[in-house]
C-alpha cells in the first residue's frame, strides 16, 4: 500500500486573493460572511481534488487528508464529497492540531507527504496572509534553526517521509525549500507578478506538477528525524508571557520570548500549545 499524506490550509489555495480574503473566514466564527461557503470552500476543493486524482493515476491507492484550516470548527472546508473514495480524513475532535493523534493514525512508513493551500510565514514579502499560526500573538516559531509555520509544523511531524510537494502561493516555497530543498514546488499565485488566476485555471496545472513529482519519486528527500528539538517562541509586541512559576519542560522564559528542548518533534508541538497558555495580551 503506497499512502499519501495530504495536508491542507487554504489561504494559500487558488482563487483566494486580497480583494476577496472573506474566502478564507469560516462560517463558524464569521457567520455574517457567506464568501466562504459560496465561494472558498470550492477553491480548496479544486486544489485538493487535482492533487489526489493525480496522485491515484500515479498509482497511490491511499491518502489520507488533514484539512487544518480554522482548526477547532467542526465543518471542513475542503468539500470531502466531491474527493474520490480513496480519500479517508484523520479522526480529530473538531479538526483539532493534535500531532501525536496525527501522526499515530498514519502509516508506520508513509509513501510521502503534500501540502497544498499554503501561506508563507510571518514577515515574508510579496506573500498573501503571512502568518505563523497565527499572527498576532506570535511573531516566529523556530524548531532547530527553521521558521516554522503550518507547513513546517505539518513536514516535521512526518519527518523522515519524502516531501513530494507543495502547492500554494509563491511566497510559500521559502519555507518548503528550507525543510527538503528537493520538493516541487507549485505556485497558484504571485503577489509579485500580480498573477491571480482562477481555480480552474490552476487544476490543470496542479495535476500536472504532481504527477511529475510522483514520478521523481526517488528523487524526493524527507525532514530527517531529528532526537533534540529546540524551539523558540516569540510573540508580537502587543503581546507577553505570564510566566509560571514552574513547567514540566526544560526550557525557560523571557517576557516576549519562550524556550523548550524536547527528543522528538511531536513532543516538542506538543508543548507548543502549553506554552501558547501562557500568552496575554497587554
Amino acid at each position: 500500500m503506497k499512502q499519501l499524506i495530504i495536508i491542507a490550509d487554504m489561504e494559500g489555495a487558488s482563487g483566494i486573493f486580497e480583494s476577496n480574503r472573506a474566502a478564507c473566514w469560516h462560517e463558524e466564527l464569521h457567520p455574517d460572511h457567506t464568501l466562504w461557503r459560496t465561494y472558498g470552500r470550492k477553491c480548496i476543493t479544486s486544489d485538493v481534488l487535482a492533487v489526489c486524482n493525480a496522485a491515484l493515476d500515479s498509482g497511490i491507492d491511499d491518502i489520507l487528508l488533514y484539512d487544518m484550516h480554522f482548526a477547532g470548527c467542526e465543518e471542513y472546508n475542503v468539500e470531502l464529497d466531491k474527493l474520490p473514495k480513496q480519500v479517508r480524513v484523520f479522526d480529530l475532535p473538531k479538526r483539532s492540531i493534535f500531532w501525536s493523534r496525527i501522526r499515530g493514525q498514519a502509516a508506520i512508513e508513509p509513501y510521502g507527504i503534500i501540502t497544498v493551500g499554503q501561506h508563507a510565514r510571518n514577515g515574508e514579502p510579496n506573500a498573501y496572509f503571512p502568518h505563523t499560526i497565527h499572527t498576532p500573538p506570535l511573531e516566529s516559531f523556530f524548531v532547530n534553526g527553521i521558521h516554522v509555520a503550518e507547513i513546517g509544523e505539518s513536514v516535521m511531524c512526518f519527518c523522515d517521509v519524502p516531501y513530494i510537494a507543495n502547492i500554494g502561493c509563491a511566497a510559500s516555497h521559502k519555507e518548503a525549500l528550507e525543510l527538503s530543498p528537493n520538493v516541487t514546488c507549485v505556485t497558484v499565485k504571485d503577489k509579485s507578478r500580480g498573477w491571480e488566476p482562477t481555480p480552474d485555471e490552476t487544476y490543470p496545472l496542479i495535476y500536472k506538477s504532481v504527477k511529475e513529482a510522483i514520478a521523481d519519486y526517488d528523487n524526493k528527500t524527507s525532514y530527517p528525524y531529528q532526537n533534540n528539538c529546540k524551539c523558540e517562541l516569540t510573540l508580537t509586541e502587543d503581546y507577553y508571557f505570564d510566566v509560571p512559576e514552574s513547567f514540566p519542560w526544560k526550557g525557560r522564559f523571557e517576557e516576549r520570548k519562550a524556550f523548550w528542548e524536547t527528543h522528538d518533534i511531536e513532543t516538542a508541538l506538543s508543548l507548543f500549545w502549553q506554552v501558547h497558555e501562557y500568552i496575554k495580551k497587554r
